[in-house]
């Protein structure tokens, strides 16, 4: 499978089974954010924010107990000892359904006075009717009758699929008291589901903001340019419903107040750390003025255990929340939410999660399969290391959440598997086409050969020889005799060992045969196979030859080794040769021979790659030029040669103007034209001064201008190898 095939099926497939494995557990909420906090561990909370928490302490010592309404008596005398120490805002986490006529015109005038009391809307959820229902404190202790129901038709139920919303407004006494008043709706504790966010708006609800919220524009409000006519729960209403055509109000917000208002109707929570982080004081000190500096604060009044009691209602787990911390108190949780808005710190999500996890998987499988095996893990659990890093720093500098879990749990070891399954498929592949050549040519071999990982073959002993049908690719280093004397044998072995391996690769990745290594030459083969697809197969792959030494001579320390090419197709022997008690198996014949002489050819046209004329020229996918017909040393016939330039991109090429002039040279050259060849032969070079063939005919037709030879057929005689 082709190396991009590979890169996405790897990249894909993570991507899924991270995706699917996250929609099955939610595994990217429950661990990966929740560890990124424990991480991140606790932070610096604002200094506004103060909760008055209606504590155990305090149920003794004011002797109210559970019940919420027998708390109503002291909340007068608290709303004005907290005007006297100045605070700014009195939030009430409490919904104040029932009435108390004994109390409550007493706690409403108290709200009346200060002018800055802001209560909570009681929020009921149904689904299947009582069965399923939701709700906080007295809201979800009582009413508790069905929505349909209570609006007139006693035998409707509600169907599994419908879920109602509904909000119950205070007692009258207390709501027109209040300055203001907005829900602040959470999910059932029963659950035990962990709260990692919240609402900012309840579109469920006709666009009503949630407390926090609204208590927040409130405390803008002395710098802000919001109404003073209406309620500003009203006025949120209004503008929120006119996002997609913004009033003249909305337009005036800055671009943070507009972004919340019309983006999205809930943020994730940035916890500053377990519960009672943020600073607590208890109901019954601040009732009885023991607590002082309150001057320009935000008071959050409820529900809060301050020892960590299981049994308690209205508390819920967060990411901090463990044996030892328990859960948090809703009052906390609305708090931290106003806290977020004060610092505009909440957790934002950067990027949609699958294209985070998608870069993260590309990046990884680009590493696996570029470096097979072990390298390519190392090197991805670097880069995942690194990404893991990154998240935390993230978290904690920009309080943006990356998707951790799906791909550290999920895509790193999905890819590894692939990438090891593959490397195991190509080994199996490599083996068996090592058999197949070995039990096809060198026969006495395949007994000592394994077929597959543990298995091994039983063939018996066929004859050492075949003759077949075949084109032969010899490699040789120019100046080897020189870079060898230069050098010590230990380090010419293992500048050779790695030399080979480089040019080897090519031949074997393109399914030929590497018949032969002698000192700085190599011999391979192609055979039974169609005489077209040798061809192809043997340029692409003296191409790519070319190629990766250039690259290992840049890489390597010691002289570069510069290779030449020669390509010839005809019949060979492939088989062995016996001297004294060993065997040596080699090509043999003249195809062979002709082959390495075409190969010298190249130190004269100062070439790469030469090929006979009936592989290259012509041939899809391969760009080549004739360079002329050669007479080489041993042998009679002439050799029509042709240089292989590189691969064929797609759709007709632009002419290469240098071989459009050479080959009109060469034609003036094989005509005896001399003066014509000459000229153009040094326009070529004008173009491009490193054309080795324009130069060697260059000097060829000067030589021949003053020297004509006695009888010219066009075929340059080569009298050294």
């Amino acid at each position: 499978m082709a190396r991009p095939l590979r890169i996405a099926v790897i990249t894909v497939l993570g991507l899924m089974l991270s995706t699917l494995v996250d929609l099955a557990f939610d595994m990217e909420s429950r661990l990966g954010l929740d560890t990124l906090f424990k991480i991140r561990g606790p932070q610096t909370t604002p200094d506004q924010v103060v909760i008055v928490a209606m504590d155990e302490a305090s149920e003794t010592r004011l002797g109210v107990g559970q019940d919420l309404t027998r708390w109503r008596e002291f909340h007068a005398k608290l709303v004005d000892q907290l005007n006297r120490q100045g605070a700014i805002l009195i939030v009430f986490d409490l919904q104040f359904i029932a009435a108390n006529p004994s109390v409550d015109p007493m706690f409403a005038d108290a709200m009346r006075a200060a002018g800055k009391v802001l209560i909570n809307e009681c929020v009921q959820k149904f689904r299947r009717g009582v069965e399923d229902f939701y709700g906080r404190e007295e809201c979800s202790d009582r009413n508790k009758i069905p929505a349909i129901s209570r609006e007139g038709e006693p035998a409707t139920t509600l169907s599994e699929q419908l879920v109602v919303m509904r909000k119950l407004s205070p007692t009258p006494v207390i709501a027109q008291a209040a300055l203001d008043s907005a829900p602040f709706y959470l999910i059932n504790n029963s659950e035990n589901a962990s709260i990692r966010e919240s609402w900012t708006f309840y579109d469920a609800l006709a666009e009503a903001p949630s407390l926090p919220v609204l208590a927040w524009f409130y405390y803008q409000q002395a710098s802000s340019d919001y109404p003073d006519e209406q309620p500003l729960s009203a006025w949120l209403t209004a503008q929120r419903r006119a996002c997609a055509n913004p009033t003249p109000d909305l337009a005036k917000l800055n671009t943070h107040t507009k972004q919340l208002i019309c983006q999205g109707d809930s943020r994730y929570l940035n916890y500053y750390g377990p519960p009672r982080t943020l600073r607590m004081e208890s109901y019954a000190d601040v009732y009885e003025g023991k607590v002082e500096d309150l001057q320009g604060k935000v008071i959050f009044v409820g529900r809060a255990n301050r020892q960590f009691s299981p049994g308690k209602s209205d508390f819920f787990p967060t990411p901090y929340s463990d044996s030892r911390t328990g859960k948090m108190a809703g009052v906390e949780i609305m708090a931290t939410q106003f806290a977020n808005l004060l610092e505009d710190s909440f957790i934002e999500i950067p990027a949609p999660g699958w294209l985070i996890s998608s870069l993260f998987g590309l990046l990884i499988a680009l590493l696996l399969v570029g470096f097979a095996g072990w390298p390519g893990i190392v090197l991805s659990l670097v880069l995942a290391s690194a990404y893991a890093g990154s998240a935390v720093w993230l978290f904690g500098q920009r309080h943006w959440w990356l998707p951790v879990a799906g791909p550290l749990l999920i895509q790193l070891p999905a890819s590894w598997l692939l990438s090891l399954a593959w490397s195991r498929y190509d080994l199996m592949r490599e083996r068996g086409r090592i058999l197949e050549f070995v039990s096809r040519v060198f026969p006495q071999w395949v007994g000592m050969l394994p077929a597959a990982p543990g298995q091994w073959t039983e063939a018996g002993i066929a004859g050492t020889e075949k003759d077949v049908s075949g084109l032969c690719l010899a490699t040789d280093i120019e100046g080897y005799t020189a870079i060898a004397a230069q050098h010590s044998p230990r380090e010419m072995w293992e500048l050779l060992n790695t030399y080979y391996q480089v040019l080897g690769h090519p031949v074997v990745s393109h399914d030929g045969v590497i018949a032969d290594v002698t000192g700085d030459a190599m011999m391979a083969v192609w055979f039974d196979a169609p005489a077209s697809k040798q061809r192809h197969a043997a340029c692409f792959a003296a191409l790519e030859m070319a190629t990766a030494v250039e690259s290992f001579n840049l890489s390597s320390s010691l002289a570069p080794l510069a290779t030449r090419i020669g390509l010839y197709e005809g019949e060979l022997t492939l088989g062995s040769l016996d001297a004294g008690t060993s065997s040596h198996y080699r090509a043999i014949g003249d195809t062979v021979n002709t082959a390495s002489r075409i190969q010298g050819v190249n130190k004269y046209l100062g070439t790469r790659i030469l090929a006979s004329h009936s592989i290259a020229a012509d041939l899809d996918g391969i760009v080549s030029r004739p360079v002329g017909s050669f007479r080489v040393v041993g042998r009679a016939e002439p050799l029509n040669l042709v240089e292989v330039v590189g691969v064929k991109i797609s759709g007709d090429p632009p002419p290469n103007e240098v071989h459009r002039i050479f080959a009109d040279g060469l034609a003036a050259f094989k005509e005896g034209v001399w003066p014509e060849a000459v000229r153009l032969f040094q326009a070529a070079l004008a173009l491009d001064a490193n054309d080795g063939p324009s130069r060697f005919y260059l000097q060829k037709a000067l030589h021949y201008s003053e020297m004509p030879p006695l009888a010219w057929n066009g075929i340059v005689v080569l009298d050294s190898k």
